[in-house]
């Protein structure tokens, strides 16, 4: 807001101009795509990574990580090149590859086999820049899979695969890079993160944060629920657990210090907080999209299943924090402006989300439902002088928005080449064997190997690309074993977000310490603990899907009741407080109560209720006799 071209564009260096054209011209691609058609696959997915990597040696330059500073070097420039000519190969014989010829059948000329090298480089780089080593070289290990796979044994051997057969279903298909997953990136994942980068540009962090404050401030230990709250909002526009963590985070933990919670509480509670915007509708985060794209299940439909295990995930948060509060006597927070004066100066910044959350829900696609929110958005930020952007506002924004998708850009093109792997080689339906042979073909213990593998995957990958390794592996083997598919896809999905905050990666849980100046370790697996109930969740749903919302009416309602006071009941358990402290054996039965509460089924449900019962009334007698005792002294 009130950006001037001369502090916008004047102090920019040549090379950081090009790079703003970059993003912004990708921004303007996506935006316009998006409201008035996609071009065919190949053509949207070439142009969206081309100009996605382009970008990415252009803002994170090779020297910036050897000197600290300083643009692009010879390297980088090289890089940006050799992007544009494998991108524009494809573009210029565009009807030779998608028509005329045949993949795996016809010969790859000399030339292409040198571009699909050059491809393969350039993606792996733009990951290893942008996403994480762990990424890196878990990509190199699926390249490589094919050329050892002939020599390992069991479920692991493959038929050996010739490496020109490789270059061409990872450069010159649908199948590799520019598969799945690039896919959903160009066309729906980035429009919601220009949404954000608008919304957020022209003052929608502080509409969130004042309503948050306003709503949740006034309450016992009302920094730790602002930040819940905030966190929630947030998430619901940008999906982005880090992204959350950095926003909102800044003005949240702060205000938890200064309440009375630890470093490391304060930090764990916005981790988690933020970490929910990947599972809370209507946005969600990346891999929700990715999901919709593998299962072929409507995105609206993933929003109906998401919304209630969400709550639950919220729910759970909000009363630990409450119980905490409680607990330790801390203070509340008085808001800094009124509610009138925030819907005043930033109220009708609601307008655009509004409008995506009902486009959405209306059943439109959500590529048209994010082109229209980013249009909606920029107009809606002209109404008042408080959000007013400008063309240069607009401007920085766009750029904002296109330097916050680089991470799902390359992230889904390197995870391209991982399922390009597992098509080649067979090695999901063989991985669907070994789960099969591993478990017995029994199903828990198909789901306990199901959630360890997630977190394992978690630990170097970002939450999207480990859920399309289990996409390609591990669902389909819990589908053998007879989960429903939309059950198996939600039960991988968690626990694919989970692994951000799960030590020893728990990357939104260390940028959350960072912030707090705490101990990251601890952070983590406090955060682990707050996160506890989405743990259960997905068992629970694989047994019953009434918390997904699927089934008879009533059923629905009586697990929707059930879990929710289960959930307190577990918050209850790992807080250690209830109405009043709780001994080591209150804890073991609130946490047994709430365990069979949140299972959704009545025969579980009745002995919790009574478990529950007998546990309130012990603890409201023994509030009867402190106050008696009190009073007669």
């Amino acid at each position: 807001m009130g950006l001037t071209w001369m502090a916008y564009w004047g102090t920019k260096t040549y090379y950081q101009r090009i790079a703003a054209a970059v993003a912004i011209l990708l921004a303007i691609f996506q935006t316009y795509t998006a409201l008035f058609g996609s071009f065919d696959a190949l053509k949207q997915r070439s142009i969206h990574l081309g100009l996605g990597l382009i970008l990415v040696f252009l803002v994170r330059p090779w020297g910036k990580r050897k000197t600290g500073g300083g643009g692009p070097i010879w390297l980088d420039w090289l890089s940006a090149g050799a992007t544009f000519i494998m991108i524009a190969y494809l573009l210029v014989r565009y009807d030779w590859i998608t028509v005329e010829r045949f993949t795996l059948i016809t010969p790859l000329a000399w030339y292409e086999k040198i571009l699909g090298i050059v491809a393969i480089i350039l993606v792996l780089e733009g990951a290893r820049r942008v996403v994480s080593k762990g990424l890196f070289y878990c990509v190199i290990v699926f390249l490589l899979y094919p050329f050892i796979g002939p020599f390992l044994p069991g479920a692991l051997h493959t038929s050996p695969i010739h490496w020109t057969e490789l270059i061409d279903f990872d450069y010159l298909s649908l199948g590799g890079i520019f598969g799945i997953p690039l896919g959903v990136s160009a066309t729906e994942i980035t429009l919601f993160i220009i949404f954000g980068a608008i919304l957020m540009r022209s003052g929608g962090s502080f509409l969130i944060n004042n309503i948050a404050t306003i709503f949740a401030g006034r309450m016992v230990g009302g920094p730790a629920k602002v930040a819940v709250v905030g966190s929630s909002l947030f998430g619901t526009i940008s999906g982005s657990g880090t992204a959350n963590v950095a926003t909102v985070g800044s003005v949240t933990i702060p205000m938890m210090k200064k309440a009375g919670y630890s470093p490391e509480f304060a930090a764990a509670v916005e981790a988690v907080a933020s970490t929910g915007g990947q599972i809370m509708p209507p946005v969600m985060g990346a891999a929700a999209f990715v999901m919709s794209g593998f299962s072929g299940i409507p995105y609206t439909t993933i929003i109906r299943y998401a919304i209630f295990p969400a709550i639950l995930y919220y729910l759970s948060l909000f009363v630990t924090v409450d119980l905490r509060a409680r607990r330790l006597k801390l203070s509340s927070l008085a808001p800094a402006i009124s509610l009138k004066a925030t819907l005043r100066d930033y109220g009708h910044m609601i307008i655009p989300i509004a409008i995506l959350v009902y486009l959405l829900i209306a059943g439109y696609t959500p590529r048209l439902a994010g082109g229209f929110g980013i249009v909606t958005a920029i107009v809606a930020s002209q109404l008042r002088s408080t959000t007013r952007l400008g063309l240069v506002g607009t401007l920085a924004a766009l750029e904002n928005g296109a330097n916050g998708m680089l991470i799902i850009v390359t992230s889904t093109a390197a995870a391209g080449l991982i399922v390009g792997t597992v098509d080649l080689t067979g090695l999901g339906n063989r991985m669907g064997s070994a789960f099969m042979y591993i478990s017995g073909g029994n199903l828990l213990l198909g789901l306990i190997l199901g959630m360890l593998i997630a977190l394992l995957l978690g630990l170097g990958l970002p939450t999207t690309p480990a859920y399309i390794v289990q996409a390609a592996t591990v669902i389909p083997a819990l589908i053998a074993m007879g989960l429903p598919p939309f059950v198996a896809h939600m039960f991988a999905f968690y626990y694919s977000t989970l692994a951000i905050i799960t030590p020893p990666d728990a990357s939104a849980a260390y940028a959350a310490a960072s912030l707090a100046e705490a101990d990251g370790w601890k952070t983590g697996w406090l955060a682990t603990r707050l996160a506890f109930v989405a743990f259960i969740v997905p068992f629970m749903f694989a047994y019953n899907q009434s918390i997904l919302l699927v089934g008879p009416w009533w059923e629905i309602l009586i697990t929707v009741l059930t879990a929710s006071i289960g959930v307190f009941c577990l918050a209850a358990a790992l807080e250690g407080y209830l109405i009043l402290s709780l001994n080591r054996f209150e804890r073991l039965g609130v946490g047994a109560a709430a365990l069979l509460l949140i299972f959704p089924s009545w025969v579980a449900a009745l002995p919790g209720a009574m478990v529950l019962t007998w546990l309130l009334i012990g603890q409201f007698r023994k509030r009867s006799r402190k106050q008696l005792e009190a009073g007669s002294v």
